[in-house]
């Protein structure tokens, strides 16, 4: 069973994940993965805290793109002292361009994490995978 502390400061990483992309940041996403981290289901594979990060700087110079992740259903467990897995669903709302975008959601997916905690305590994504259950087809 994770501490409680463990388990808040999963949270605020899950959540920070979404807050970097939603608000111009994404730049900054590879910072919450570990050095051999892998983030699958948002286009190609993208292995290791490098490649990730080359992804968040794509997807930060997309000034025009707005975003939300809600996210939700948060269920994390440990697997081991330093280290869990957890789930969660998104519901994703995006806007490409001026003016508002719609109310209606682009997906509804879910992640499916693993977490690894860091010699100084900081937990990080050692993977994302995202599976899409519902889109605008």
């Amino acid at each position: 069973m994770l501490a409680p502390q463990d388990h808040l400061a999963i949270e605020q990483l899950i959540q920070r994940h979404a807050w970097l992309i939603d608000h111009g940041e994404a730049n900054k996403v590879g910072e919450l993965f570990t050095e051999g981290g892998a983030l699958h289901g948002i286009g190609p594979d993208k292995v290791g805290r490098a490649a990730i990060t080359e992804w968040g700087r794509q997807r930060a110079a997309m000034s025009e793109r707005c975003s939300r992740h809600v996210q939700s259903n948060i269920l994390i467990e440990a697997v081991a002292p330093d280290a869990a897995r957890g789930w969660l669903m998104l519901t994703l709302y995006r806007h490409d361009g001026p003016g508002e975008g719609s109310a209606t959601p682009l997906l509804i997916a879910e992640y499916a994490d693993r977490y690894a905690r860091e010699p100084d305590g900081t937990w990080l994504f050692a993977e994302r995978r995202l599976t899409i259950l519902f889109g605008t087809a």
